[in-house]
């Protein structure tokens, strides 16, 4: 064979290899969830337990480095989580296009030293655009006007919390097809969060995943948790994580390093997803659990310090006139906690009821205007019930209400959604939290959910991050709700309909402006327009009495017409 020809075979044979090669380095997006699989050679006794419950001698680290492209000299230390059996895992979540490596590091000699490559590339904007969680994690706003005003994803692009109340849908007795029913019908409906309790102590033993010691961990239904949250994930929704409730003394009855270990599996395991941690279920109650209300803010530091990604953390509050609140009392979290570093953004339950549901307006205005500026959400307020109680009106002061005074979204809760009861798994309902009979699934269309779909369509269609709460524009209307960038555009909701005077301000003199009455009963529009600015505007809603002998509420919108 002549020396040429060797040469050409050899260069092939090489340029074969690399080939084979890259076609075995996997592929993936931005912000895809990537989950490698290890074995360990050992029979375990129980991993979950052998969990330290601070960050020091996890069993098995994964490091990633960035060796091309936006990753180059990029690093991201996971730690791996216990699956079941003899296997471990860890999800990796890149946010940088180009090539990474990983390499395993643990005292197991069976799973050490293990290595890996994967490319990343970027969505397509099309694709972006179908599933916007695919822009990645959740933050705070941190430039512009309204800056620590409102949420966006990593990508910058802005994020309205449009959230769903999901406490009980980790019972083992529910099926993955219904699960998915209900994110096709919420993604569907306009809603970007789900509200999931990812029980270390349920509200049963069916949807806890301890065992009663919270030493032993069910791999099996945390599996199914998983995919759960992936699920949600598909459909473009965010998932809200906490993992406990609070109880009178859990100080005592389950103990802080069982609480905190809980807490690393969380973040090890789910981290990866595009997800905001909510440190436990109104953590107030019961005089703060029993602990001291430095714990609190101890796990809080713990938890944003775990997480490499960084994402939003926050807690849930009881509000204060319920027996469970009234030793620990606040509205809202920011009352208590709002200068701690590692807390987000704010929330307020304010509680069940008509009076609940009314001082929420004047609970958004208090946290707004605290500083530094940090989102407030309400994201628990009065549930819709049987239909009709409350009425979906209630349902949208609630959530408009919210919104137009300063929250960075609003969470709806009702029928059958709030407590995961479905046909297969029913829960109970009475007294204050009744439930209609053979409603378990058009529940998920009564009148407040149906109205939240049109909040969030209404919403999709204006700048509203670039607007601000401005109640001293309006004008001769008993409750002022106004989300507005002056000489520009203006929100008004008017809970009776009627008649509104909105102060324009000099400079809209002679300008032309046009305005378009929003039903957000039903999502319809009356026809757009065209008046001329003056400093003060009168507007009167369709159907005022007595011309229609039922009131109704009415979105106004009032933008510049250049």
């Amino acid at each position: 064979m002549k020396p040429i020809q060797l040469l050409i075979i050899v260069f092939f044979f090489l340029l074969t290899c690399s080939l084979i090669a890259d076609a075995q380095i996997p592929k993936i997006c931005k912000w895809e969830v990537y989950t490698i699989s290890f074995h360990s050679e050992k029979e375990p006794v129980n991993p979950y337990a052998a969990i330290p419950a601070v960050k020091k001698g996890d069993l098995l680290e994964v490091h990633f480095t960035g060796i091309s492209g936006e990753a180059k000299d990029q690093k991201i230390d996971l730690v791996g989580f216990w699956s079941g059996g003899k296997e471990w895992r860890v999800n990796f979540a890149p946010p940088f296009t180009g090539t990474w490596e990983y390499k395993t590091v643990t005292a197991d000699k069976s799973m050490n030293n293990k290595t890996g490559r994967l490319d990343v590339v970027a969505w397509s904007e099309t694709e972006l655009e179908e599933n916007p969680v695919r822009r990645g994690v959740i933050r705070v706003n941190p430039e512009g006007d309204n800056a620590g005003r409102h949420f966006v994803y990593a990508d910058g692009h802005p994020f309205l919390w449009i959230g769903d109340t999901w406490w009980n849908w980790t019972k083992r007795s529910i099926k993955t097809e219904t699960w998915q029913k209900l994110v096709d019908d919420r993604a569907a409906k306009g809603f970007t969060v789900g509200q999931l309790f990812v029980p270390g102590n349920g509200w049963g033993r069916e949807s806890s995943v301890h065992d009663p010691t919270y030493n032993e961990l069910d791999t099996g239904h945390m599996e199914k948790v998983e995919q759960m949250i992936a699920y949600a994930n598909s459909k473009g929704i965010t998932v809200w994580i906490h993992g406990w409730w609070s109880r009178p003394e859990l100080n005592k009855t389950i103990g802080a390093e069982k609480m905190q270990r809980w807490w690393r599996y969380l973040i090890h395991r789910l981290g990866a997803y595009n997800v905001i941690w909510v440190l436990a279920g109104e953590y107030n109650m019961h005089n703060n659990a029993g602990f001291d209300i430095s714990y609190w803010k101890q796990l809080g530091e713990m938890v944003k310090a775990e997480d490499p990604y960084k994402r939003m953390v926050s807690l849930h509050n009881t509000p204060p006139f319920w027996d469970g609140g009234a030793e620990a009392p606040q509205w809202a979290i920011g009352e208590v906690l709002h200068d701690e570093v590692w807390l987000d953004f704010n929330q307020s339950q304010p509680g069940h009821g008509k009076y609940a549901n009314e001082m929420i307006p004047v609970i958004i205005l208090n946290e707004y205007r605290r500083q530094p500026a940090k989102p407030i959400v309400i994201t628990e307020p009065w549930y819709e019930f049987v239909e009709g109680n409350p009425s979906g009106m209630d349902v949208r002061l609630a959530a408009w209400g919210s919104i137009l005074s300063g929250a960075a979204g609003h969470t709806y809760g009702g029928g059958h959604v709030w407590q995961g009861s479905v046909p297969e798994s029913p829960a109970g309902g009475g007294g204050p939290w009744p439930l209609e009979r053979g409603a378990e699934l058009s529940s998920f269309n009564y009148e407040g959910a149906v109205s939240m779909q049109h909040l969030a369509t209404f919403f999709k269609k204006i700048r509203w991050w670039e607007m601000a709460p401005r109640p001293d524009l309006v004008r001769d209307y008993p409750q002022p709700f106004c989300l507005a960038k002056p000489g520009e555009e203006y929100v008004v909701y008017l809970r009776y309909g009627g008649m509104v005077n909105l102060d324009m301000g000099k400079s809209a003199n002679g300008k032309n402006f046009s305005y378009y009455w929003y039903n957000p009963s039903t999502g319809e529009s009356g026809g757009k327009r065209v008046i001329t600015g003056r400093e003060t505007l009168q507007f009167i809603s369709p159907g005022m009495y007595p011309g229609s002998l039922e009131y109704s509420d009415w979105v106004l919108h009032v933008f510049n017409n250049p």
